[in-house]
């Protein structure tokens, strides 16, 4: 992870951040969990659908990725391995949650560069 942010809840949050930041910023892919409606839900807040939405417009190429076994593919001790399990500015659970969606990510696509950055860190920290 080479930087993060912080984006308040909500759609408009996220396009007044697209618009001072997330539109400059140089990326290979954007991974966003994938949300999926429950329809027999009538209390449900579609704020996330919203958002989720909004995303979409500001990353037309973005991939909407299920979450389905990513704790268990990328365990908590990786995360600690790799830093990416306490962050500065945050509630330390949403960007764990969303390095975790990236690792996953690259893990179930077998990107390449990501996997052998794992290994390493992985063999390295056995050594130690």
């Amino acid at each position: 992870m080479v930087n993060y942010w912080i984006i308040p809840y909500g759609a408009e949050n996220f396009k007044s951040w697209f618009k001072e930041i997330g539109k400059v910023i140089q990326y290979d892919v954007v991974v966003c969990e994938k949300f999926e409606v429950r329809e027999n839900d009538h209390s449900r807040d579609n704020s996330v659908v919203k958002t989720i939405a909004a995303i979409e417009l500001c990353y037309p190429d973005v991939i909407l990725q299920r979450n389905a076994g990513y704790k268990s593919d990328i365990p908590d001790d990786l995360l600690k391995k790799l830093g990416l399990w306490t962050f500065d500015k945050s509630h330390h659970q949403d960007v764990r949650a969303a390095a975790r969606m990236g690792l996953f990510y690259a893990q179930r696509n077998d990107i390449e560069e990501v996997i052998i950055d794992i290994g390493k860190a992985t063999i390295e920290g056995m050594a130690v």
